[in-house]
């Protein structure tokens, strides 16, 4: 009788162990900061390296594989280029796609859209997928309507961020490979896109 009340306290204690194991692997685990470098093409042909911050948390399969991503807050730090005002570190909780700069008016341009429904009702549910922002001469960044030039312009950033992380710095080549399988809203800037939300 003895040996049956130590077994079953046992099995007991050893089931609240293993649960709390594994909600500590849930929460604790989930979270993402991941930061890597990466060369960016500029619409003039320039090619500069810009620094990038991912913030998150991971989702899990059933068997608590990471599948992706839910971002908090990414950044694009852009180091000084020749003749360009450097502006402030760009911070949102979107997904940058296009980053270029303008020469003639000294405006460095990130365009951005989301990843989850959540986000895109949260936002208001815009009829476009995209915010552009714009920091002229150095200046805090603004949101802007998007302008038409913008159209039709390929993503030069990555979008596809793996939860376990980049390596110290993304090639172009390494973004093309990407490209090819990623959604038409990760692509190019497109005013046809339609949301699945």
């Amino acid at each position: 009788m003895k040996i049956a009340g130590a077994t079953t306290a046992l099995v007991h204690t050893l089931r609240l162990i293993l649960l709390c194991t594994l909600l500590l692997t849930m929460g604790g685990c989930s979270r993402m900061s991941e930061s890597w470098k990466e060369e960016v093409r500029l619409s003039d042909g320039r090619l500069i390296v810009v620094k990038r911050t991912a913030k998150g948390t991971i989702t899990r399969d059933i068997a608590m594989r990471a599948t992706g991503w839910k971002p908090k807050e990414t950044t694009l730090r852009i180091a000084q280029v020749d003749g360009a005002a450097k502006p402030p570190v760009w911070r949102s909780f979107l997904i940058p796609v296009v980053m270029d700069y303008d020469p003639a008016s000294s405006t460095w341009s990130v365009v951005a859209t989301y990843m989850w429904c959540s986000t895109w009702y949260d936002m208001g549910r815009p009829t476009s997928p995209y915010v552009q922002y714009i920091s002229v001469g150095g200046e805090a960044w603004r949101v802007v309507p998007l302008q038409p030039g913008l159209v039709g312009r390929r993503a030069n950033l990555l979008t596809h961020i793996r939860p376990t992380g980049e390596s110290g710095l993304v090639r172009e080549q390494y973004k093309e490979m990407h490209w090819r399988t990623s959604s038409d809203q990760y692509k190019s800037i497109s005013m046809s896109w339609k949301t699945n939300c």
